[in-house]
């Protein structure tokens, strides 16, 4: 089944890889690039979604790293509080 984003009953976010802007770490020489398969996130993981100085949906994590999506905010935050409640669920196909 294609999904763009969606959640598991382990807590996790699996987003598609075309999806994803960028992942990066800011004040970092290198970035961190996702090549090919979902990018999995651990929702415990998510300190807040917001957008970023470019104006794009992004999840930043507790590590300091920032993940940008080409996904509507709606979509973003229904996926972490479905992730955080630990359910399975298909948000956008």
């Amino acid at each position: 089944m294609s999904y763009t984003i969606k959640t598991t009953r382990e807590g996790l976010i699996y987003i598609k890889a075309s999806c994803i802007i960028k992942v990066s770490k800011p004040n970092s020489i290198e970035g961190a690039k996702v090549a090919g398969g979902p990018l999995i996130i651990n929702a415990d993981l998510i300190t807040f979604l917001s957008y970023d100085t470019e104006s794009k949906v992004t999840y930043f994590m507790m590590n300091g790293f920032q993940i940008s999506m080409k996904i509507m905010f709606q979509e973003a935050e229904e996926a972490l509080q479905h992730a955080r409640l630990r359910l399975d669920k298909i948000i956008k196909d």
